[in-house]
This record gives C-alpha cells, sequence and structure tokens, in this order.
C-alpha cells in the first residue's frame, strides 16, 4: 500500500454505520437462555441500537486536498479534483461493518463497499472495490462529549482494487494518478473517531472521519503502509493525559529527501467535532545514534529536528487529512542519519530537553501480517504475507518465529444472563496448526501457512460455532524490550465440522442455525420477514437461497457477520432445493428444547465503570482488555 507516495487524494466528511448490538454479547448466542426482552434497546437488554442493520456507507466525503511532487493543493481553481465527492454504490446498497467473533470484537471489517469519485455527473472519474479489511489501532481518542458518545477511534486501511477509470476532467491530479497506479488498484485510509450513538441527536449513527488515497504499488501489502512505525513511549490508560499520541507511520522519499508522516489517528481530538486537543508545540526529528532502547527524554544536541507537526492549525486536520510532507533537502545531518536511526515525536521540555512521546520502533524493526483475520474451515490452509522491515525498507533473510497467542480474544462483550457461561478461547489448543519458524526473502516477505484442524469436541464453545485462536509473530533480533501493538497478530475463527445430512429438515437441522439469527439480528423480523418461522422461509425460499449463495464480498451476503460455516450453509441450501412429498422443503418434527452447555470459563467476572449505553460494545470490550492486562505495553 502506497498511500503515502505520490499522487495523493486528502478528504474529509463523514460516514454512517448501523452497528447491530445484540451481537456483542457472547452469552446471547445460547438459543436456549435468549429471552425475547433481550432484543430491547438498554443495558439490560440488545444494547443501544439492536436493531441494527450492519451497513456502512461514506457520507458527504469531499476531495480536500491533493499533492503533487512539487506542491500541495487546496484550491479548486488549481485542480478541478478539489471539492470532487467520494461516495460509495450508485446502484445496489452498501457496504457492511461485521465482527469477526463476539469473542474477537478489535477487527470489525468492512464487506461489499463501493468507493466512486464524482463531480455529481453521472459517470465516475474512478470507480472499485473495497478490498474487506479490519480496523486497527482502536483508542480511546475523545477527551469530552455526551455520556453517549463513542470515544473511541480506529484506521482503516485497503485499497479500491478492480479500477475502472471514468472520463476525467482536465485534473493534473487525476491524470497523474491513473498514470502511475499499478494492478488496478488505488490505496486508501481513513481515521474514523466521534460516533454518535444517542438516538435524540441528529449524529445518531453518524461519525466523522478523514482519510488519504494514494497509487497501490505491485508487490506491496494491501491493509498497511511498509514505512517507518512510530509507537507511543507510554502505555495507553483509559484516560490518557493531554500529550498522549498513538501509533502513527511515515514513509522516507530519498529522491525528493521528503518524510511523509501520516498522524491521523494519532492526536488527541476535544470533542466529536474532532478538533484536536492542543498542548504546544510537536516536532518529528530523527536521534542522532543508535541505541535500541526507549526513550523518554533527549537532549537537542541528541536529535535533529525535522519540522513541526501542524496539528495546532485549525485546517490541517480537516483539510489535509493528518498527512504532512517534511523535507529535509536543506538538513546535511537529516540526510545522512535517516536511513539508520530512528525517528521520534517530541514536545518541548526546557531549554534544553525534549519529552519524547513517540519512538519509531526500536532497531527500525517492524513486521506484520497484510491481512489479520480470517476465517477457516476444517482442514483449509490459509496462506498469510508477513512483511518485514528496517528503518521502512524490506528486511531480507529475517528469521520470524511465530507462536500461539491470545492477544485481544476472549471479552465477553458485557452483560448477558448469568446461568450462561463465557466460553474460553483457544481450547482445544490444538486448533491451528503453523510452522514456528520462518525466513523473509529478498523483498523482506514470508509466508505463514495456517491450518484448521477438525475440532474435538466439535463445538468446544457450547452454544457459539467454532473456535478463536491468536497466531503471534516476531521478529528473532527483536530488542526484548521493544513496544508491542496489541493489534498486531493474527485472529482466525475455525469452524466446526459438519456432518450434512443427506435429507436436512427444518426442525431437525435448520430452525436451529435460523433461530440464532432471528435472536441475534431482529431487524429481519421487524422489517423483511421472520427466518425463523417454517411458512415464512419457505414463501420467501427464493430470495433468502438468492443471498444465501451470494459470496462474502457482495454487500448483500446473508449473514451480514460472515459468520456461517460452509458446512451449515451447505445444509440450509441443500434444505431449500429438496422437496417432499407435498412438494415444500421437509419440515420434520419439533425437537424438545434443550438446554445448551458451554465449557465453564476460568475467567472472573470484570466490572466496568461505564455509563449504561456503554455497557455493550467497543468501549466495554477495550476496557475488560486492559483490566486483564491483554492490552498493555510489553517490556
Amino acid at each position: 500500500m502506497s498511500y503515502l507516495d505520490l499522487p495523493r487524494l486528502c478528504f474529509t466528511g463523514s460516514f454512517q454505520v448501523d452497528v447491530s448490538t445484540i451481537n456483542n454479547t457472547v452469552a446471547y448466542y445460547d438459543n436456549a437462555a435468549f429471552q425475547p426482552s433481550y432484543q430491547e434497546p438498554g443495558s439490560n437488554g440488545g444494547g443501544w441500537n439492536p436493531d441494527g442493520t450492519g451497513f456502512f456507507r461514506f457520507v458527504d466525503c469531499k476531495i480536500t486536498a491533493a499533492a503533487l511532487a512539487d506542491r500541495w493543493i487546496t484550491d479548486a481553481a488549481a485542480d478541478p479534483v478539489i471539492g470532487m465527492a467520494l461516495e460509495n454504490a450508485d446502484s445496489h446498497v452498501f457496504g457492511k461493518l461485521a465482527d469477526l467473533d463476539p469473542q474477537q470484537q478489535m477487527c470489525s471489517e468492512i464487506w461489499g463497499m463501493k468507493v466512486r469519485l464524482t463531480d455529481g455527473g453521472t459517470a465516475a472519474a474512478f470507480a472499485g472495490d473495497y478490498t474487506p479489511g479490519p480496523f486497527f489501532n482502536l483508542w480511546q481518542r475523545q477527551q469530552s462529549g455526551l455520556p453517549s458518545d463513542q470515544t473511541l477511534a480506529a484506521a482503516f486501511r485497503s485499497t479500491v482494487a478492480r479500477l475502472r477509470w471514468g472520463e476525467l476532467p482536465h485534473s493534473e491530479v487525476l491524470h497523474r494518478l491513473r498514470d502511475v497506479c499499478e494492478d488496478d488498484s488505488l490505496s486508501i485510509t481513513f481515521s474514523a473517531f466521534g460516533y454518535g450513538r444517542d438516538p435524540t441527536i441528529p449524529r445518531y449513527t453518524y461519525g466523522k472521519l478523514v482519510g488519504c488515497i494514494g497509487p497501490y504499488r505491485r508487490g506491496e501489502p494491501r491493509r498497511f503502509a511498509r514505512g517507518r512505525q512510530l509507537a507511543p513511549s507510554i502505555p495507553a490508560p483509559n484516560n490518557p493525559p493531554p500529550n498522549y499520541v498513538d501509533w502513527s507511520v511515515c514513509k522516507v522519499d530519498r529522491d525528493r529527501r521528503v518524510v511523509t508522516a501520516d498522524f491521523s489517528n494519532c492526536f488527541q481530538i476535544v470533542n466529536a467535532g474532532g478538533h484536536i486537543a492542543n498542548f504546544g508545540p510537536v516536532y518529528l526529528a530523527v536521534l542522532r545514534d543508535d541505541t535500541p532502547s526507549l526513550l523518554t527524554q533527549v537532549t537537542q544536541s541528541q536529535v535533529v529536528v525535522l519540522g513541526a507537526v501542524r496539528y495546532q492549525e485549525p485546517a490541517w486536520f480537516n483539510t489535509m487529512g493528518g498527512i504532512q510532507d517534511f523535507s529535509y533537502a536543506a538538513n546535511p545531518d537529516a540526510a545522512v542519519l535517516i536511513g539508520e536511526r530512528p525517528l521520534l515525536l517530541l514536545q518541548p521540555a526546557g531549554s534544553d530537553l525534549y519529552t519524547v512521546l513517540a519512538q519509531e520502533t526500536l532497531a527500525g524493526l517492524f513486521l506484520r501480517a497484510d491481512n489479520f483475520v480470517y476465517r477457516l474451515e476444517p482442514g483449509e490452509t490459509q496462506a498469510i504475507d508477513l512483511y518485514a522491515t528496517r528503518y521502512g525498507e524490506p528486511y531480507a533473510g529475517a528469521v520470524i518465529n511465530c507462536a500461539p497467542t491470545q492477544g485481544l480474544l476472549g471479552a465477553t462483550g458485557g452483560g448477558g444472563p448469568p446461568s450462561v457461561p463465557t466460553p474460553d478461547v483457544m481450547v482445544p489448543p490444538n486448533g491451528v496448526g503453523f510452522r514456528p519458524n520462518l525466513e523473509t526473502d529478498r523483498d523482506g516477505r514470508a509466508e505463514l501457512a495456517i491450518t484448521a484442524a477438525r475440532l474435538d469436541p466439535p463445538v468446544p464453545r457450547g452454544y457459539i460455532d467454532g473456535q478463536l485462536y491468536g497466531v503471534g509473530y516476531a521478529l528473532a533480533d527483536e530488542p526484548a524490550n521493544a513496544v508491542q501493538d496489541p493489534f498486531n497478530f493474527t485472529s482466525v475463527l475455525v469452524f466446526s465440522p459438519v456432518d450434512v445430512p443427506e435429507h436436512p429438515t427444518w426442525f431437525g437441522d435448520v430452525q436451529p442455525i435460523m433461530q440464532q439469527y432471528a435472536n441475534l439480528y431482529p431487524i429481519m423480523s421487524k422489517r423483511l420477514f421472520r427466518i425463523d418461522d417454517y411458512d415464512t422461509v419457505v414463501h420467501n425460499l427464493k430470495i433468502l437461497e438468492f443471498a444465501f449463495r451470494l459470496p462474502a464480498e457482495d454487500p448483500n451476503h446473508m449473514p451480514v457477520t460472515r459468520d456461517l460455516s460452509a458446512g451449515r450453509r451447505e445444509i440450509i441450501l441443500r434444505w431449500m432445493t429438496q422437496k417432499g412429498p407435498d412438494g415444500l422443503p421437509l419440515k420434520g418434527a419439533p425437537a424438545p428444547r434443550a438446554r445448551s452447555i458451554a465449557p465453564l470459563s476460568t475467567m472472573a467476572p470484570v466490572k466496568l465503570d461505564l455509563h449504561p449505553i456503554q455497557q455493550q460494545g467497543k468501549t466495554a470490550v477495550l476496557m475488560e482488555l486492559k483490566v486483564r492486562g491483554i492490552i498493555r505495553r510489553m517490556s
């Protein structure tokens, strides 16, 4: 991904996401214990938006700036791309936002989203398909606001693939962008924040975003920028001090002698409007020595300052999207050091001192999987691309160690009946197999093959299909005290093995599956039709069969959550297409209502001091993981 390359487009606007909140609580997946009251809004029911559809869309997003090699453009008189609209589909439904699992909500993905650039005419300048990809670096960014405000923020990075170009306006930026993009793809990033969850306010289900679009280069990862990664110098507390900054990324252009930094998800905001908290001057600098240690303060003589970060300028964030270029063409010291010394974010702390707010990963080392969210069938093998860098350049011959990790897995999601235990994750421990050691090629790339086992017992979590596993990876020569990004691991949902009956029946095989979705997504029954009722499903058989056959990348794919295994899908489709003597799918006889039994969890309950509307959702999950010590600075 190369959105930090040239030319690039910056955009600002809003997003709307109609999330479903019932499925945030793992205990609600137990059909036998589910109560109709759980579908009602409120902290003791289905959360603040139980009728959510899951759709995700851009709203009023405009191109606000563009960068060429010799200049930034912010005026439509200089290039007509300024002011053009970044939109989604014009002929079908919007994309969908889906969690991997109720016990892994820290990697929500956007599926089936179209991205179009238009001037309001009938044809788009370009249009393509957003490559499904998860958010990362979720953190408490907003300092104040309504009690119901979602104070968390996160970043999405992916590509716009299968690109189709239309008639371009007389735009130098767009013509150059079309000429340099490869594999019919563009790279895209956006930071989402300021989400409204109170139905009494106008911005209910709306939030703000800033983003950037650039060329995609063949061979690059599609879901992150292979650059210089700056880590926070202090752990992320629940209530961060004003000068806490989160992760950011820079890329060095040696030919132009420019460092391009992406601070879009880095600085705290005062409120949901996206106004950045002003805590004084901040500078990007390069360290003169190569000591691989964590720094809290440095003197002026230890660093070469590249320039001041423009975050204090009111229009910078909402125009440039948090992107800034730092030229070192007139700085010979920086030119010598930039390729082998760490970058720092600094704040003045006296006449000769700086406080280190963020520091490049130790020894300049960084490793990440291109994609880090997978759903695997029993016996399926998924090849995962890992990219290693040292000071932003491919790290050839690097040894990678891989091992199981719980990562961010295992949260309860808040609430739920106390009689339903929370299942443990990663049980049985041999649910996935992989090589423990890898080595990168000359491009700094290695392939990690993860194979899903046939789970035994087949449903280890009792009332929810499949099991979650985490696969961690690290460079063997990474310093022991290196700061770890808690989001940087691979999450795998291994589906339960299923024996598909030759002649499935409604009550014996299909209804239990449909019942769970009817419980967790009541919008279907309220707005369309009951999917847990035989007669209603049979009446709407054709449209349901069509939806269940759509690929996961299609926005109309059913279910929205993309958590239905191939075996269970085959049961449903076989039942739909087989007819009994009456010409209808086999009904069978109702089975006695059985109480599901999940394995007892080893996790003790966690009490969180949250506003009632925050009890179910990402805020509760993030705080629970912090209390359990899963999110922490590794040292």
